[in-house]
């Protein structure tokens, strides 16, 4: 298991292969479409972009860039990445981790209504400010 820097073809990888609960998610912001895929790629630009790699695939995409004056994040997971366990949470809370003492804090804004997404963004290390929001920090 490792981190690689993202291209877009391991992006359109893991939209392919995407869990039930993100489909759900990105399908109130436009999925699957040319639009949302534009969204998402001019988002990777404005900062930098990182994919969680096993079983020689890429299955979690982890983005961070500024919107304005905030630093917010847009991730993606298969639902190989799910069932890996702990193993691809802690690598991702490493590399959130690595992002906040570059960046500073970094603010998740989710539009899920998954039971379990407050759990999901606790383990990558974030701190649920409302029901939707999320922030990345230094302790």
């Amino acid at each position: 298991m490792d981190l690689r820097v993202a291209m877009w073809a391991d992006i359109e990888s893991i939209l392919d292969r995407i869990s039930d609960q993100h489909r759900a998610e990105y399908e109130k912001i436009g999925f699957p479409s040319e639009g949302f895929n534009l969204r998402l790629l001019h988002f990777m630009m404005a900062g930098d972009t990182h994919c969680i790699w096993f079983d020689g695939k890429p299955q979690c995409f982890m983005s961070v860039a500024p919107v304005g004056d905030v630093v917010t994040t847009w991730v993606g997971v298969t639902k190989e990445c799910f069932d890996k366990g702990i193993g691809p949470l802690r690598l991702g809370r490493r590399h959130m981790a690595d992002a906040v003492r570059r960046r500073g804090k970094i603010t998740s804004y989710v539009a899920s209504e998954h039971p379990k997404v407050a759990q999901w963004m606790k383990l990558l290390g974030a701190r649920q400010i409302d029901a939707t929001v999320f922030e990345f920090a230094c302790p």
